[in-house]
Order: structure tokens, then sequence, then C-alpha cells
């Protein structure tokens, strides 16, 4: 389970104390940081829920959503700032994060939005889980089938009989716990932490 963890991202002290004292109040472990670049020189394995300023002057958000689309993020990003530019937001969002929210705002709106946050991205770390049980053939094979290979074209992809083939795409299957096809191609989208390469040189069908 997701720890009860903040990490507050803004290189305005005023807002990084009246955000920290909130959310201890409130009983969350908070982790301060003074820029983008501190943050993800610290990114370990604990989980919780990152909120960052988008106006921090160190780097763009479009930058730091990609910088972080990079390693092993395991941690919902919810951005805040004093700009509400649909542009904006709408790149933020399709970059991974999970919401926005425009200041001046209610701290208990954005208790809410990170409760969610926290709750929804638990279903991610989940399916995170099973794929990392995947064997390295399995995972070759998870990404044939989510482009949509036959198992003709994935014998010939991987140098591997029908019948390993069959064998392989079974163990998938039951390992991410997918009973269909849609089912497992609906789970991509929460691997983006693990910046999977999808067009590998190996598999293009």
């Amino acid at each position: 389970i997701l720890s009860k963890v903040i990490f507050i991202v803004t290189d305005k002290q005023s807002d990084l104390d009246f955000l920290s004292s909130y959310f201890i109040s409130k009983k969350f472990e908070v982790k301060e940081f003074l820029s983008t670049k501190e943050y993800i020189n610290q990114v370990d394995d604990t989980q919780g829920c990152l909120i960052a300023d988008i106006s921090i002057h160190d780097v763009t958000s479009s930058s730091f959503l990609n910088e972080l689309n990079t390693i092993e993020h395991l941690s919902p990003v919810i951005l805040f700032g004093d700009t509400g530019i649909t542009s904006v937001i709408v790149n933020s969002i399709k970059l991974g994060a999970f919401d926005f929210i425009v200041k001046p705002f209610n701290t208990e709106t954005l208790l809410k939005k990170i409760t969610t946050a926290i709750d929804e991205f638990q279903k991610n770390i989940e399916i995170i889980t099973r794929y990392k049980q995947l064997t390295n053939k399995e995972k070759k094979v998870f990404i044939c089938i989510v482009k949509g290979a036959t198992n003709h074209q994935m014998t010939e992809k991987l140098f591997i009989s029908t019948s390993t083939v069959e064998k392989h795409r079974a163990s998938v299957m039951k390992k991410m716990e997918a009973d269909t096809l849609p089912c497992l191609v609906k789970m991509l989208p929460m691997l983006s932490p693990l910046n999977i390469d999808l067009e590998p040189k190996w598999c293009v069908i």
C-alpha cells in the first residue's frame, strides 16, 4: 500500500512552509525540495504522492514530467501553480500527471485530490508488481501481444516455436490476471512509470 508520504517541490519557501505544516497536521510524513533536480536525485522506492509547483524556476513542468518518465517513479504527481492555462494542464496530464490545481486553492480540496491519487495509483502498483513477475521472454511476448502480433509473427520475431509462444502467452495472461486481450492492453498506461520500450527494433510488426 502506498505510504502516507507527501513530497513537496517548490522554490517558494512560503508555500513550502505552509504546505508542509498543513500535511504534518494531517499526520502525513513530509519531504521538502526546493528544486526538481533535488527531488529527482533522491528518488528511491519510497512511495507516496508528489505535489510540484509548475512555476518552479529550474525547469518547465513538461521537462520535469518527461524526466520522471525516464526513471521508475512510483508515486502519483499533482501539479499546482498560479496559472490555469488549458494547454499546460492537458499536456501535463498527457505526460502522466494525475491532476492539476490552480492557486489559490483550498487545502481540503488538495487533500481530497491527494487521497484519490494515492488510492487510484495503488492499482498501478499492483499491475507493475504483476509485470515484474514476468520472465524476460514473457515481457517480450507481452510487448508483442499489446502490439497486436499474431502467434506466427511472434515465432519469427522471438525465434521460438509456436507451442512455446502459446505457453508464454498463456503465462503472461495468467500472471497479469488478464482474462482478455483488451483487458491486457488497458493495463499498458498503468505501466508508464517503468518506461517500457514499446517499439523495440526486434518487434516491428
